[in-house]
């Protein structure tokens, strides 16, 4: 494996840095050792239910040397497409207050009737009653995004709890619409930190545990990409995919001995 070439290193978060509020063993050393060969890294991640403040509050607690300007999130990836895409358009949204200030982070006008677009995220705060309105809202016409087609988030203990995914297959279900996912597999958010850092994607690394999100964004927008084995992806469910990764290791901790 050789990261001579690499000048970025994009990161997920749940399942490779930390699970829940544990971190993953030797996460730490391998930011560090970035860090002292100089390599640039943002934490690039579809879990839309915090905002980059809270993901600097939990990365800073958990001891993890970050700045504003090294979290991208789902959330954000959204407020950037939807200032692009649709400009002054009304957005109804099912997501956590923390995905709420991101939005109107970037001046989008967030309404809780006779929306024009229906944006859902990974809801820690879901209702029925969200969900009800949701459906109104998509049978009428309204445009239907979402931030990340995961389907589970992992916890602790090997656990998981359900993701985006798992909700817009509710709403899809019921209404027949489906969404456009703006986060990873999508090469978007890949495309917009290269233009950001002036980075070519053949010089950018993407790292994480999953196959259908974080590997097959790597793949859309042709970058090197590695699985770690830390999360949700198994060796058999790599087997299994018609698309690999470069490289497959245990955990994060195993690629440290890598850089120089």
């Amino acid at each position: 494996m050789d990261f001579s070439k690499i000048e970025l290193f994009l990161l997920d978060m749940d399942g490779t840095i930390y699970l829940d509020h544990d971190l993953i063993d030797g996460a730490l050393d391998f930011i560090n050792a970035l860090i002292a060969t100089k390599k640039k890294y943002i934490f690039m991640t579809n879990n839309s239910s915090k905002s980059k403040k809270a993901y600097l509050d939990k990365l800073n607690f958990l001891k993890i040397p970050c700045q504003e300007e090294n979290i991208f999130t789902s959330g954000m990836a959204m407020g950037i497409y939807l200032n692009t895409n649709y400009p002054d358009k009304t957005v109804y949204f099912l997501g956590t207050k923390s995905l709420e200030e991101e939005l109107k982070s970037y001046h989008i006008t967030l309404v809780e009737d006779n929306p024009d677009i229906v944006v859902v995220g990974y809801d820690r705060e879901l209702t029925y009653h969200k969900l009800e309105k949701a459906c109104q809202f998509l049978d009428d016409g309204a445009i239907f995004l979402a931030t990340n087609c995961d389907l589970v988030c992992p916890i602790a203990n090997h656990r998981y709890v359900p993701d985006c995914g798992s909700i817009c297959h509710m709403l899809t279900t019921a209404t027949k619409k489906t969404p456009t996912y703006i986060g990873k597999p999508s090469p978007y958010m890949i495309h917009i930190l290269s233009q950001k850092t002036g980075i070519k994607v053949e010089n950018i690394v993407v790292i994480g545990d999953r196959i259908y999100t974080d590997i097959m964004a790597g793949y859309n927008a042709k970058t090197m990409t590695i699985c770690v084995l830390s999360g949700e992806s198994t060796q058999a469910t790599i087997d299994e995919s018609p698309v690999k990764p470069d490289y497959v290791v245990n955990s994060i901790k195993d690629l440290i001995k890598f850089l120089k």
